[in-house]
């Protein structure tokens, strides 16, 4: 009795294999003439159906996976050559993500990507280049072939036609933060961060939220790689899946940010975040550092400890001056930039000072004290400047700090401004003469003018902002014109449309302001 159960059991199994099989191949015939009629479309729109067709079909296609979920679970193993292709056709991206860009499949990853057009929309083409690009750096060797594929598409990602059509494809966000992650697994870590950062200014349109998912999550796992727990903060504030949450609460932690999460919730964390034998040590990390305020860091010795004669103002500016420039950069702060603008102007102002200026330029055959002491204010300025730039010291930190500290800040102001000014000519140029770059090239070049503009502000303050930024907006503006107009793109236009609304507002034109808003409003 027991036996015949089973055979029947076995018969029925058999019976419904067979009939979903045939119930599959008539539907791939049916695909593969509707694939001649419409060339344009995805596999997965002709496998699903689009519009009102799409929900039904995939109401019954769960429960098939399901059941054969069940069956492969009791040891029914011919349910795996059926629920493998559903699995592609229902979760194209929960494939590539959890399966095939932990392996290391660029290819793979690629074409199964390419099916999320749920996750992607209208930026499939990116979204499988960013699939590519990723499962790019976990290979564990990949060869110069496999990068060279990998780069190609994510050029055609922001140009040229689409597959079997005439349209042209522009650069979305997926394809921005596949430019990003292809640079990382080069070893541009710069570039990277510059690019996986510029994901946050597109519209929303415009940037599938996978995109800006992985481009935050790489930015917090970098800023912790570094140990700048204040960035990892700053991302795990504006979310983006488990693994950001944990590095957040590990972060909040170290920082000692009030409410800091409690040993039970950092542990929970960890538990749904992936990679746990990686940040193990990080959580280990976080509970040793309790949750009260972080421990306070060592202080420094000063670079020099020379001892200076009482009313000795020239050493005392010339030691102070070497301690400066002997600093780490970044460890420049207001109250050092207040001492040394202070000893140099006591002692270039001084009487006694002038006096030995005087005999030494007599001796020395030199006409006066006002001939040595040009070069040199002038040369310490430079210094200043230098020193500024490099610690990027910003402006409230040097403001109103003396004659010296207020001659550099002019000359720095200067510096900046005609920097940017020869950027924007570049760029103006090449517009006229109708000189084009691959798209993401478009991209990068924006950027890094924005940093720039963006760095000088913080240097030298709003008066830079209010003398640079009606030069910034005619070339820049010219420019996104020229993308949105004759080159199709429209999202990266847009964002450069939105940057300089936002600046505009901040400084208050309102003229300017009107007409961005108008070009915002074209859409993307």
């Amino acid at each position: 009795m027991a036996g015949r159960a089973v055979g029947a059991r076995l018969e029925g199994a058999v019976s419904w294999g067979a009939a979903l099989c045939i119930a599959i191949a008539l539907r791939a015939i049916g695909v593969a003439v509707a694939r001649k009629a419409r060339p344009e479309a995805s596999w997965r729109e002709l496998v699903l159906g689009s519009g009102s067709w799409r929900i039904p079909m995939t109401i019954v296609l769960v429960p098939v996976a399901c059941v054969l979920a069940l069956g492969l679970a009791v040891g029914q193993l011919w349910c795996a050559l059926l629920l493998a292709p559903l699995a592609l056709l229902l979760a194209p991206w929960l494939v590539a993500r959890g399966v095939l860009i932990p392996l290391g499949l660029p290819r793979a990853a690629y074409f199964v990507a390419w099916l999320s057009d749920w996750t992607w929309r209208a930026d499939r083409r990116g979204g499988a280049a960013l699939a590519a690009a990723w499962a790019l750096c976990r290979a564990r060797r990949p060869g110069a072939a496999v990068e060279a594929w990998v780069g190609e598409r994510i050029e055609r990602a922001g140009a040229g036609p689409a597959p079997s059509s005439t349209s042209a494809v522009p650069l979305r966000g997926a394809g921005i933060a596949a430019g990003a992650m292809l640079a990382a697994h080069r070893g541009d870590v710069e570039g990277a961060r510059a690019l996986f950062d510029s994901v946050a200014g597109l519209d929303e349109r415009a940037c599938p939220r996978e995109a800006r998912r992985v481009a935050a999550g790489w930015l917090a796992a970098e800023a912790a790689s570094r140990g700048d727990w204040p960035a990892v903060l700053e991302r795990a504030r504006e979310g983006g899946g488990r693994a950001l949450a944990l590095l957040g609460a590990v972060a909040a932690r170290l920082l000692g940010e009030a409410p800091a999460p409690g040993a039970l919730e950092l542990w929970l964390r960890w538990l749904a975040a992936p990679h746990r034998r990686a940040t193990l040590p990080l959580v280990r990390r976080a509970l040793a550092a309790g949750e009260g305020a972080p421990p306070p860091q060592p202080e420094e010795p000063e670079p020099c400890a020379a001892k200076i004669a009482e009313g000795d103002l020239w050493s005392r500016a010339v030691l102070l001056h070497a301690t400066m420039l002997l600093r780490p950069r970044g460890k420049v702060s207001g109250d050092d930039l207040r001492r040394l603008g202070g000893a140099w102007d006591a002692a270039l102002d001084d009487e006694r000072a002038q006096a030995e200026l005087r005999e030494r330029a007599q001796l020395l055959g030199a006409s006066g004290a006002q001939a040595a002491l040009g070069p040199l204010s002038r040369a310490v300025e430079e210094d200043l400047a230098a020193a500024l730039r490099a610690a990027r010291v910003p402006r409230e930190a040097w403001d109103d700090l003396g004659g010296t500290i207020g001659r550099t800040r002019r000359r720095l102001r200067d510096e900046l401004l005609a920097e940017v000014e020869l950027a924007c000519d570049a760029l103006r140029r090449r517009v006229d003469e109708k000189r084009e770059l691959p798209a993401l090239s478009e991209w990068r070049e924006w950027i890094s003018l924005r940093a720039q503009y963006e760095a000088a502000a913080a240097l030298a303050g709003a008066e830079f902002r209010r003398l640079a930024f009606p030069k910034v907006h005619a070339d820049v503006c010219h420019a996104a014109v020229w993308l949105f107009n004759a080159r199709k793109e429209r999202a990266i236009a847009n964002a450069m449309f939105r940057w300089l609304l936002a600046e505009a507002e901040a400084l208050e034109d309102a003229r300017l302001a009107g007409l961005q808003r108008g070009n915002v409003g074209c859409g993307v």
